[in-house]
Parts: C-alpha cells; sequence; structure tokens
C-alpha cells in the first residue's frame, strides 16, 4: 500500500487561503523542507507532515491523502 498526497487540492486550498509552504510548516511545526518534498510528490516523510499540513490548510487526512494498492 503506498500513501501519496492529492497536491491538486492542496494547492487549490494553499491559494484559497493565500499560503506559502514555508507558512504551512511554520503553522504546522514542521520544515519548509519537508513540505516541499511532500507537495513535490517527492516524499512525503515523516508521518508529521501530513497533520501539518491539514492543520495549516484546515483540511482533514482524508481530503488530501491517495491511499494506493
Amino acid at each position: 500500500m503506498k500513501m501519496k498526497l492529492d497536491t491538486r487540492k492542496i494547492y487549490l486550498a494553499m491559494a484559497e487561503k493565500g499560503l506559502t509552504a514555508t507558512e504551512i510548516a511554520k503553522k504546522g511545526g514542521v520544515s519548509q523542507q519537508a513540505v516541499s518534498n511532500a507537495l513535490n510528490g517527492n516524499s512525503i516523510g515523516k508521518v508529521k507532515v501530513v497533520p501539518a499540513i491539514c492543520k495549516a490548510l484546515d483540511l482533514s487526512a482524508k481530503d488530501i491523502v491517495i491511499i494506493e494498492d
């Protein structure tokens, strides 16, 4: 099972809220590099990145996580 982010939804929410990856990282308490890696599809990395993005954008994990078999 592989987990990836629905970056389209994340970027839309970022645009609506006027937030950058750096601002999401600060609000979520993770590094900017971790958020950038996740948004670029390189790696979700540590599990803390998903909750950080959800917190900053007021989304649930169900909104942004895609699970593939």
